[in-house]
């Protein structure tokens, strides 16, 4: 049955003038045609008649309070518990990450690392930023090292967990396992043959890698005119590996410190990990490691890698715009 329509202005006037003559509350519901409760609600608070009532509980904090909440959570570490302390409010922790749930513009997000950049470091950035606007990217070697190991990367162990189910475990060995140091690089004509390094790494194992990978690659693609790039380890930017580029004519692109952000072999690194650690695999002995990175490296196409390239550009811009500062590459 449809809800009656409430009192009209002129049934009201009604009921007051039926009130004052000294009517029940039913003879006036009965004249009226409305029930006695409606006649009744009104006669016993018609000053409030028709106001809306919210359900529920009251509200536990104020609009003033949840911008407060909004704008202490920005872009900062603080717990619900230091929010709710910060601001001395009195509500329960889960209230006030209620209200940071229901703002759009506040998410839960894992903390990207970055290196630590001092003044002088973000000077250098700015600078190869701004030399390099017009650089030809398409003739840089981009390269750089990365270790692996048998029990898949640090940090990479998440997984949707079904209540119903027995939770799944991330089997790790004693002392870490086996590991393998790679170094990879790559420019548009392609991808270079991997390097499987030691741990122990000086300048003379390092160029004897260039020797066995760089030049047979520079050779091959002698035409494109490649220049080398490559980050300020020790054993890169030492003297005696420097001499040996100067000695072989190898161009090699100077290179600002701590910049992992500008340098797209990161970008290849993660998307080997993605591949190679898959579904949570991990592997039983070295051998059977260095041959999935192999195979996840040979099925790199080149429009991805041209992506990357063609990502230059933006990361330059992005340097320019933050002052030096890590960028979201």
């Amino acid at each position: 049955m449809p809800r009656a329509t409430h009192l009209s202005d002129s049934e009201r006037a009604q009921i007051d003038a039926f009130k004052t003559a000294g009517w029940s509350n039913r003879r006036i519901a009965a004249r009226l045609g409305r029930s006695f409760n409606c006649i009744n609600t009104f006669v016993n608070n018609p000053d409030h008649y028709e106001t809306n009532k919210k359900s529920g509980a009251p509200k536990k904090l104020t609009d003033r309070d949840t911008r407060s909440i909004i704008r202490l959570a920005s872009n900062s570490m603080k717990s619900c518990n230091d929010i709710k302390n910060e601001l001395k409010l009195d509500v329960s922790k889960s209230t006030v990450w209620r209200t940071l749930d229901s703002n759009q513009n506040i998410v839960r997000a894992k903390l990207m690392s970055a290196p630590m950049l001092t003044d002088a470091h973000k000077a250098n950035r700015l600078q190869f930023a701004r030399n390099n606007m017009a650089t030809d990217w398409d003739k840089i070697i981009f390269s750089d090292e990365k270790k692996f190991n048998l029990d898949g990367p640090d940090g990479f162990n998440s997984y949707w967990h079904d209540l119903k189910k027995d939770p799944l475990h991330f089997s790790k060995r004693n002392f870490g396992g086996g590991r393998l140091m790679v170094w990879g690089a790559f420019s548009s004509a392609g991808t270079v043959d991997l390097a499987f390094l030691s741990f122990r790494m000086n300048s003379t194992d390092y160029q004897d890698v260039m020797t066995a990978k760089l030049i047979p690659y520079l050779r091959r693609f002698h035409r494109r005119q490649l220049t080398y790039q490559q980050d300020n380890a020790s054993i890169h930017a030492s003297r005696s590996t420097l001499d040996w580029f100067k000695s072989k004519k190898i161009k090699v692109m100077d290179w600002p410190a701590r910049s992992p952000d500008l340098n797209p072999m990161e970008n290849v690194w993660a998307e080997l990990v993605r591949v190679v650690y898959g579904q949570g695999k991990q592997y039983q002995t070295v051998s059977e490691l260095q041959t999935a990175i192999v195979d996840a490296w040979k099925n790199l196409k080149k429009p991805y890698l041209q992506k990357l390239l063609n990502s230059m550009p933006n990361r330059l811009f992005s340097i320019i715009s933050t002052g030096g500062k890590p960028t979201k590459y």
